[in-house]
């Protein structure tokens, strides 16, 4: 089983964080391994399915996401399918008394080939990914 946590405090409101982090059209520019997104189902509800295209270790990966609970803005839970990867991802905004503390946490398993690769193997990868994807969406919804 793997479970990554990321978390990083972003100085503006839970909305403005969320208008970005829940938009999958922005994802390519705040998730430095995702290069395109299909977006199958344009509602942010549940049931919204969205197809991601990215690299990790170096190999070219896809896996669908579907929405199961939205409580705009403070949190999105979506399951993983459809790739070397399955399990939950939660993207959680706070309000704190300086902007919003923002999470992502990754739970699952590999599959496929992937699930015969150590796991110690994705999850330094994976955390690294994950500090670095929250770094940038710190500096867009801080820049704009």
């Amino acid at each position: 089983m793997i479970d990554v946590t990321a978390s990083i405090t972003i100085n503006a409101s839970p909305a403005a964080v969320a208008t970005v982090m829940f938009d999958p059209q922005r994802s390519p520019e705040w998730m430095k391994a995702t290069s395109r997104v299909e977006v199958h189902d344009a509602a942010l509800a549940p049931g919204a399915r969205v197809t991601h295209h990215a690299t990790f270790l170096g190999q070219a990966i896809s896996y669908t996401t579907t929405v199961e609970s939205v409580h705009f803005p403070h949190l999105v839970t979506m399951q993983i399918t459809d790739g070397p990867f399955a399990g939950k991802v939660r993207l959680s905004v706070q309000r704190t008394e300086g902007g919003s503390q923002v999470q992502i946490q990754n739970q699952g398993q590999l599959t496929g080939l992937a699930a015969f690769m150590p796991e110690s193997m994705v999850t330094g990868p994976m955390q690294q990914a994950l500090d670095a994807d929250l770094a940038r969406l710190k500096a867009i919804v801080e820049g704009a």
